[in-house]
């Protein structure tokens, strides 16, 4: 990108955007004829366990395909990202990853780090994938930031520093990653800091991360870190059925016996599952 171009709003990571309004994102990017945009917006949703953004990005393959061929380093990444979710012709994808790494794409860069890590198509290099990583990660990528913390913390292509763990998992939580969000609330539920853990889980519940949902949910019910709220431990354990995970309905159920209708639907409303809502008042 040259000096003076604005960032993508893609690129930056849309912390707590409904999946709804993600793919209308793609769609609207779409009719501008702004394809890298759009795959982008519907990888966003399919991150978020979307089959619908997977499908709309998928079907965007060919065109991507063309503008990868014409030298655009992100349509170079949606397409490789493409080929990797599929499984499908992986060293052609890693290639494509080494060319938008070297195009200065960060999304490259990560996602090449990725496949570094893993060996995926390419011969697996760590501690490659560790400095593509912090590059990425200093260029203002979450991901890359968190997948460095993982890395520290496991020693992988490096040696453990727990010191380095925390300072990257700390700056991809400020960013919004919802994976390291849900651990910060775990450390700060550690440390007896109720509160300020539930905080974390509710950044992290908010861009769809399950166990962040159920903890969330755990909180209000029990009231830690938060006054007893069974309206928003209902609509907590609820959400998870966003990504076909049905494990908050039987605590929901539970709940729902002692509330009235009234805050039963309004957590439906809430959590989007207001069908939902209506079965665990006739279980009542």
């Amino acid at each position: 990108m040259g000096v003076g171009e604005m960032t993508p709003s893609w690129r930056i990571f849309p912390e707590g955007v409904p999946v709804r309004l993600l793919l209308e994102r793609g769609d609207q990017a779409v009719k501008a004829g702004d394809l890298v945009s759009a795959g982008n917006w519907y990888f966003h949703a399919k991150r978020r366990g979307s089959v619908e953004g997977r499908d709309k990005a998928r079907g965007l393959e060919s065109q991507l395909e063309a503008l990868a061929g014409q030298g655009d380093t992100d349509a170079k990444v949606l397409v490789a990202g493409l080929l990797l979710e599929r499984g499908e012709r992986l060293s052609h994808a890693a290639s494509l990853l080494e060319a938008a790494a070297e195009g200065a794409a960060v999304e490259g860069m990560r996602e090449l780090g990725f496949v570094l890590a893993s060996g995926i198509g390419i011969a697996p290099d760590p501690g490659r994938a560790n400095e593509l990583y912090r590059a990425a990660a200093e260029a203002g990528d979450g991901y890359a930031a968190f997948n460095l913390a993982v890395n520290f913390f496991r020693g992988h292509g490096t040696g453990k520093n727990f010191r380095e763990f925390t300072k990257w998992l700390q700056i991809a939580g400020n960013l919004g990653i919802p994976e390291a969000c849900a651990v910060l609330g775990d450390q700060v539920a550690k440390k007896g800091l109720a509160a300020d853990s539930l905080q974390w889980y509710l950044r992290a519940a908010k861009s769809s991360h399950v166990p962040a949902m159920l903890a969330a949910a755990r909180c209000y019910r029990d009231g830690i870190g938060t006054p007893v709220d069974l309206v928003q431990a209902v609509r907590w354990f609820l959400s998870p059925l966003d990504r076909g995970n049905g494990d908050g309905i039987h605590d929901a159920l539970e709940l729902a016996s002692s509330m009235t209708v009234e805050q039963v639907r309004e957590a439906g409303q809430l959590s989007g599952h207001a069908d939902e809502a209506e079965l665990l008042l006739r279980g009542r």
